[in-house]
């Protein structure tokens, strides 16, 4: 293998810091010396050779994608956007299409995140036709291709476009179910759920949430990781049993819910909005039932934990700004 292709490699198995190491040890001397400067200064790539120049600027904003990759932050969601975005015009440039895919995906979730809807679907459409392409010729690619599909089913499903939605969904969950990837799968049962419970198509809804249940129970018994995940589909399964007026099916599973949301958050406190999301679901349910005093218990169970949560928040945030 080649220098260059060494470098790509390490970029598509997410370790692009690796890549230096092999740039400065192997590449010629002029991008040894850049190379070793790039993370302080990065405009010091601006005048040595143009496929090196985007090989090196590949490495530092695949780095700063895969690093802001899973964080919550305002900044993190931006910086996630520009690095991603940018690194897949480098692959572009550089004739790396299933990188441009994949990193068009990360772009896309952080613009979706910020709410540029129609600009996360030109870019989801623009990483779906490369994947396409590319899956036709060689299968492997067909598991990526599941992800942006999976994308731009949630993103259809938040626009009301539900004709799309499906279709996407459709053909996601065809791929995801032969891919063997269980937990991918499990996000598109749920989500597939979700969707035919908004479309009030609620046998399918059952059916694909059950579904979903089966793989996340075993997940979560194997690695509890999977536990928050089958909480929040429970949560949507006694919502589901709500809507039937399956009232003893819907309290079990909200109930069971609440025992996950519980245990979690006793050692994780970002997860009490969970159980207040419950408490909520409980209080919807009670009152469906006709039971008003256990409902108006749990809704203002709910209420009080909410604003317990909001003051903790600005507590931290006030915090945070005393000691910057």
């Amino acid at each position: 293998m080649d220098v260059v292709s060494e470098i790509i490699d390490m970029v598509r198995k997410g370790t692009p810091l690796s890549a230096i190491d092999v740039i400065t040890t192997s590449a010629p001397e002029e991008i040894r010396k850049v190379a070793v400067n790039l993370f302080a200064d990065p405009m010091c790539v601006a005048n040595i050779d143009e496929e090196w120049k985007n090989l090196l600027l590949l490495v530092y904003f695949s780095h700063f994608s895969y690093l802001s990759e899973g964080k919550a932050g305002e900044e993190d969601i931006s910086n996630l956007a520009v690095s991603s975005l940018t690194a897949a015009k480098l692959c572009r440039r550089l004739g790396i299409p299933d990188l441009e895919a994949r990193f068009l995906i990360s772009g896309g979730r952080a613009i979706y995140q910020m709410r540029m809807k129609d600009k996360a679907e030109k870019i989801f459409k623009e990483a779906e036709k490369i994947l396409k392409e590319l899956s036709e010729k060689d299968e492997s690619y067909l598991p990526m291709l599941a992800d942006v599909l999976n994308e731009l089913a949630v993103l259809y499903m938040d626009l009301k476009r539900n004709d799309e939605a499906e279709k996407y969904l459709v053909w996601a969950l065809e791929i995801r179910k032969s891919a063997g990837n269980e937990a991918e799968l499990a996000e598109t049962l749920y989500n597939a759920g979700v969707f035919y419970t908004r479309t009030k198509r609620l046998d399918i809804a059952e059916k694909y949430y059950k579904e979903g249940e089966d793989i996340l129970r075993k997940l979560a018994k194997e690695n509890e990781n999977f536990l928050p995940q089958l909480g929040v589909l429970l949560n949507n399964m006694g919502v589901l049993y709500r809507k039937l007026s399956r009232f003893d099916k819907a309290e079990k599973y909200h109930r069971e819910a609440l025992e996950i949301f519980e245990k979690l958050s006793s050692e994780d406190e970002k997860l009490l909005k969970y159980v207040a999301d419950t408490y909520g679901y409980l209080g919807t349910m009670y009152n469906d039932m006709m039971k008003f005093d256990e409902a108006a218990k749990y809704y203002e169970m709910a209420k009080d934990l909410y604003n317990k949560i909001e003051r903790s928040y600005r507590e931290k945030a006030k915090e945070s700004t005393a000691s910057t």
